[in-house]
C-alpha cells in the first residue's frame, strides 16, 4: 500500500476540511507515492516515537498534533522538532497528523472523550470549521452516469454531513454537430445529432475542485464535456465538541474522584462543589474558550484539558462549572480510536500505538 491509500481512507473518516482554518493537517512530511506496510499512531510526534517505529521498520508515523504548525523558513538541526523531522526524512518516514478534524469527527478524540465519561444522549455541539464549496454539474450520456459519479466521488466531491457520493441527476435529451478537426465519441463531423444525457450534480469542497474535475474528464467520453462551477456559500458541518447526561447526576464535588477513575489523573475543578452536575460537555486538549458555548448547550460542566486563569476566573464568577483535566489525557484515548479505525480501514497496513513513559514527551507524571 502506498501514503496515498492511508491519505484517502484518512479523508473518508477524518476530512481535512473538518480542520479549522488556522491548523496544519494532512501529509506534513514525505511522498504520496511511498509504499506502507507499517505504521504507528500515536498523540505527538517525539524522538521516541520515532525510536519506537525504527524499531518496528514502520514507514510512517500518524500523529494527532502537527509536527509544522507556523510557516517555517529553514529546516535545520538547531531544535527538537527540526532535528525529528530531519531524521524521518533521512530514513524515508512520512508522518500525517490529523487534529482539529479528529477532534470534531466521529469516533475522534470527543467522541472517546464522552465514550469513556459514560455520556448518554450524545450529540455534537460547539465551535465549527466553515468549509467553502462549489457545485459540479456536468451533462454526461446516460450510459457512463455511474462512472462519472463514483470517480468524482473517489475525487472528494458528493459528501454531505456523514453521507459519500451524494448527487442529483435528471434525464434529458443533448445536440450537438462535430465540426471539421473534432474527434466526436458519438455521430459525425458535420451532422447535427442528439443523445440520451444525464445531469450530474455534486457539491465539491472548492480546494480540491481541479482534482475532481481532472477525474471526471478522464472518465467522461466526451473530447470536450460540458460542465459549470457555482460558488456557494460556506458550510458548516461538524462541530468539535460533544455534550451528553451522565446515567445519574452527582456532585461536583464527587466528580473529582470520577475523572481521577476515568481519566487516570486528578482534575483542576472550578465551581460549586454542592453544584449538582449530569449534562456534561466535553472538547479535549486547550479547549477552555468553547465555555460559552458549552453553557449555551445546557451544560452543568465543562470537561476540557487545559483552562487559562482569566477564563477561570469568568467561568468560576458567572457560576458555571469546569474540569481539567490535561492534555494528554483528554486526547491520548481519541488517538487508540485512530488506530483501531486505521486498522479496521487499511488492514493491509501493520498499525502499532506508541504511548511515551510517564514524564516523558509531554506525557505528565500525573498521567
Amino acid at each position: 500500500m502506498y501514503i496515498s491509500d492511508v491519505l484517502d481512507s484518512m479523508e473518508l473518516f477524518t476530512p481535512v476540511r473538518w480542520a479549522f482554518e488556522f491548523d496544519n493537517v494532512g501529509l506534513l512530511l514525505g511522498a504520496t507515492d511511498a509504499k506502507v506496510s507499517k505504521g504507528i499512531v500515536c498523540l505527538d510526534l517525539s524522538s521516541e516515537a520515532i525510536d519506537y517505529a525504527e524499531s518496528i521498520g514502520a514507514e510512517l508515523i500518524v500523529t494527532h498534533h502537527p509536527s509544522i504548525f507556523q510557516p517555517i523558513k529553514r529546516l535545520v538541526d538547531n531544535n527538537v522538532m527540526s532535528k525529528n523531522l530531519l531524521r524521518m526524512a533521512s530514513k524515508g518516514m512520512a508522518h500525517i497528523a490529523a487534529h482539529t478534524n479528529w477532534d470534531a469527527a466521529p469516533f475522534g478524540v470527543n467522541d472517546t472523550l464522552a465514550k469513556i465519561l459514560g455520556l448518554e444522549e450524545v450529540e455534537p455541539f460547539g465551535s465549527v470549521a466553515e468549509v467553502q464549496y462549489c457545485k459540479i454539474i456536468v451533462f454526461t450520456p446516460d450510459v457512463i452516469t455511474e462512472a462519472v459519479i463514483d470517480a468524482m466521488a473517489e475525487a472528494g466531491a458528493g459528501f454531505v454531513g456523514n453521507y459519500r457520493r451524494c448527487a442529483f441527476k435528471s434525464a434529458g435529451i443533448g445536440t450537438f454537430e462535430p465540426l471539421p478537426g473534432s474527434n466526436p465519441s458519438i455521430g459525425r463531423i458535420g451532422k447535427s445529432d442528439e443523445v440520451p444525457e444525464d445531469r450530474i450534480e455534486m457539491i465539491c469542497p472548492t480546494r480540491i475542485v481541479d482534482r475532481v474535475i481532472e477525474r471526471m474528464r478522464s472518465t467522461h467520453t466526451y473530447e470536450q464535456p460540458s460542465f459549470d462551477i457555482l460558488e456557494l456559500k460556506p458550510l458548516k458541518e461538524q462541530p468539535v465538541g460533544r455534550i451528553g447526561v451522565l446515567p445519574e447526576p452527582m456532585l461536583l464535588f464527587q466528580m473529582h474522584e470520577f475523572l481521577k477513575e476515568r481519566l487516570g489523573v486528578p482534575p483542576l475543578l472550578w465551581g460549586n462543589p454542592d453544584t449538582t452536575v449530569q449534562r456534561i460537555a466535553v472538547v479535549g486538549g486547550s479547549a477552555d474558550e468553547e465555555w460559552r458555548l458549552a453553557r449555551r448547550a445546557g451544560a452543568d460542566l465543562f470537561v476540557t484539558g487545559e483552562v487559562k486563569h482569566h477564563n477561570a476566573l469568568e467561568m468560576s464568577d458567572s457560576g458555571f462549572c469546569v474540569a481539567a483535566a490535561g492534555h494528554f489525557a483528554t486526547e491520548n484515548p481519541g488517538m487508540r480510536s485512530m488506530q483501531e479505525q486505521l486498522s479496521i480501514r487499511l488492514p493491509g497496513i501493520e498499525w502499532s500505538f506508541f504511548e511515551p513513559r510517564i514524564g516523558f514527551c509531554a506525557r505528565p507524571v500525573d498521567a
